[in-house]
């Protein structure tokens, strides 16, 4: 049986290794679409007396993002990273103290035009690789657990650990590209559907003038489901499914409604209501109701109330299709548990970074950035089989490759090892990235 190398010298003289490799993806599609450039031009104002410009600093938090450094404590792994360094274009990576005092720093107008600039990336490759001439906005809340002291942090709904202090946000996802459209943070004091109407206002506004009203619907659960949020959307021409809350007169109302049995042995059916006095008029409500499992352990697990031997869907709508086909739309709106559960494990969102409102707030944003810049990479650069991947696949297949930054030739060369498997897919998103066709001239949001 052969045996390993057994004589080995050390030699700490190397200053172009890294084992993000793959990260030059990132870095051409950023230099494609003049990431640095539009920082450093959209967020005029910030003045900084460090060595480093702060388009560098939001860079270098945007990439430790992605490469999964979820604590800022954790980037000073790339004080020694040469290719990763010159990947950025800097000597040296900022160190901890440095990211969190430039979050401190940043003003809330900083933020607002690094929000608008966001929007305005969104807006500007919105038609690639094709156009879209409807949009799904699936709307939910989190519940993030504060650990130590944070501004804004506050005692609220908080399943997993009751009693804990926490932050409480807002987010829309677009189902159709599975892209981040716009979030909120918010104290964990806050209710579900507390600001749903100006964010119901913002989503809207992000939207292209090419899209009708009529071609936007809303997917949203129990928390969000009262009077004044039907009548909204109902007044922005919009269509909706919301889940109706088991209020004990919807109970009654989804028992008594006529069902329609289907081939699965579910059953469906609609009933028209008027709540209450106060809502304008009656609203359609769509019931599914299921047989309730014989397994006491399945039986369990379904969260749906229950009458009798069924448990029970009941959504309002103001969609036409048939109530079963109502139920098959919103059932969809799974993927946005995917989404935040992708936002917190493998992104850092959950990992609050200073004791600052504004800081956190900052982080936020940056975080949901640095979500849709890998979004808009994978869906703009990667081959057809990859561009569903989630993140943690991406870093394991592509992002984190051993490489060696050599000058040869008069030309830089990044060696990467001689049996990665996915070497045809690297080269195509590199090719993708570098010849990848932009819509013209960019306009930042005003």
């Amino acid at each position: 049986m052969p045996k390993g190398t057994r004589n080995i010298q050390l030699s700490f003289d190397e200053s172009t290794l890294t084992h993000f490799g793959g990260m030059w993806l990132i870095q051409r599609f950023c230099n494609r679409i003049g990431l640095r450039r539009l920082f450093q031009r959209h967020l005029q104002g910030f003045h900084n007396t460090s060595v480093y410009h702060p388009s560098e600093l939001i860079l270098a938090l945007m990439f430790a993002i992605i490469m999964g450094l979820r604590r800022i404590s954790k980037t000073d792994i790339l004080q020694y990273n040469g290719a990763f360094l010159a990947m950025l274009g800097i000597k040296r990576f900022p160190d901890q103290s440095t990211l969190r005092r430039f979050l401190r720093r940043l003003s809330p107008q900083i933020i607002r035009r690094l929000v608008r600039l966001h929007d305005s990336l969104r807006a500007y490759l919105f038609a690639l690789p094709r156009m879209r001439h409807g949009l799904i906005f699936d709307i939910d809340s989190s519940v993030f657990v504060i650990y130590g002291k944070a501004e804004g942090a506050r005692v609220g709904y908080n399943p997993k650990k009751p009693g804990r202090r926490s932050y409480h946000p807002l987010f829309c996802f677009e189902a159709g590209f599975e892209e981040f459209w716009h979030g909120s943070l918010r104290p964990g004091n806050t209710g579900s559907s507390t600001g749903i109407f100006p964010f119901l206002n913002i989503c809207l506004a992000k939207v292209p003038k090419t899209i009708a009203k009529s071609r936007i619907r809303f997917r949203m659960d129990s928390g969000f489901y009262s009077r004044g949020t039907v009548e909204f959307i109902d007044g922005k021409g919009c269509g909706y499914v919301i889940v109706a809350k088991e209020y004990k007169p919807v109970q009654v109302k989804a028992q008594a409604c006529k069902f329609t049995k289907l081939k699965n042995g579910w059953e469906a059916g609609e009933f028209w209501w008027k709540p209450t006095e106060k809502w304008e008029r009656k609203h359609r409500f769509v019931a599914v109701r299921r047989p309730i499992p014989e397994d006491p352990e399945e039986a369990k697990q379904l969260t749906l109330f229950k009458i009798r031997k069924y448990a029970y869907h009941v959504f309002i709508t103001n969609l036409k299709t048939s109530a079963w086909r109502v139920y098959l739309f919103y059932s969809l709106r799974a993927n946005i548990e995917k989404h935040i559960r992708e936002l917190v494990y493998d992104y850092p969102l959950s990992k609050i970074p200073t004791s600052d409102w504004i800081a956190n707030v900052a982080h936020f944003q940056i975080v949901l950035f640095a979500c849709d810049l890998v979004h808009w990479f994978r869906r703009l650069c990667l081959p057809k089989d990859w561009r569903s991947s989630i993140l943690e696949t991406l870093r394991t297949d592509f992002l984190m490759l051993p490489a060696r930054m050599v000058y040869a030739r008069n030309k830089n060369i990044l060696k990467l090892p001689r049996d990665y498997p996915c070497r045809k897919e690297f080269q195509q998103a590199f090719q993708n990235a570098s010849r990848l066709k932009l819509p013209g001239k960019f306009r930042f949001c005003k």
